[in-house]
């Protein structure tokens, strides 16, 4: 009896099934997608939230939660603070703009500077009488630890300007002003000892044997600077990074 009731049912709805198997498939895949949405939904709701910031996010280091972009009179007045303590003292003077750009240059590049050029400072006051910290610091100062344009452009790490009896290869500078370029990194090192203790000022060979603090506030003297507080970013630059560790 309850096989012909089934056979009786099944020989009813084979034929609707038949005939409407379209429409009952699409509702039977419109009812999964649905459930699947409620069930996805439900789980979102009970799983821990991810946090919104990564923790190595959170950690930078102080030198990367200084960086602001340099503003036309200087730094935005979203930096009030300096591992060189420049704006207390400086306040928007344009002789500290290479110094603001050195402070927010990457610490690695400034190792790799020191790193690279110790010892070609080192051979540079053997010879010249310059202190390899002095010339450290300028070169920091002045290629921005290698990555200002007239240094990547022309390896000009001192930004030497052209003078009457230069003769050799020049580049543009900022504002029109006429920079040396040279082929390699040893020559510009070598120019910046000789432009230091010849021509205008040869004087300053008289300091040789003197201490970094002299030798900064020598070159700040030289008629060839424009940077008055030159002395004071060098001295300040030679201890941040205790330069004079190399004048020995």
């Amino acid at each position: 009896m309850k096989n012909e009731s089934r056979k009786l049912v099944l020989g009813r709805l084979w034929p609707l099934l038949n005939q409407h198997w379209f429409k009952i498939g699409l509702v039977f895949l419109v009812l999964y997608a649905v459930l699947s949405k409620d069930l996805s939904f439900n789980i979102s709701i009970e799983a821990p939230q991810e946090p919104a910031v990564q923790p190595k996010e959170e950690l930078q280091s102080r030198r990367q939660s200084r960086r602001e972009t340099l503003t036309d009179n200087g730094l935005s007045t979203e930096q009030t603070s300096s591992r060189f303590d420049l704006l207390p003292s400086w306040g928007d003077d344009p002789n500290a703009q290479l110094m603001l750009l050195l402070e927010q240059t990457d610490e690695s590049e400034v190792e790799q500077f020191i790193n690279r050029f110790a010892h070609v400072a080192e051979a540079e006051q053997e010879k010249f009488g310059i202190p390899a910290s002095v010339i450290l610091a300028n070169g920091l100062l002045k290629s921005m630890a290698g990555q200002h344009p007239a240094t990547k452009r022309g390896t000009n790490y001192f930004l030497l300007p052209c003078t009457d009896d230069w003769q050799g290869q020049t580049q543009d500078g900022e504002r029109g002003a006429c920079l040396r370029r040279y082929d390699n990194a040893w020559m510009s090192f070598r120019d910046h000892s000789l432009f230091y203790t010849s021509g205008s000022n040869g004087h300053l060979r008289r300091l040789k044997g003197e201490d970094y603090r002299n030798w900064a506030e020598g070159m700040e003297a030289s008629k060839d600077n424009g940077n008055d507080l030159l002395a004071e970013q060098l001295i300040r630059i030679i201890r941040e990074f205790k330069l004079d560790q190399y004048d020995d």
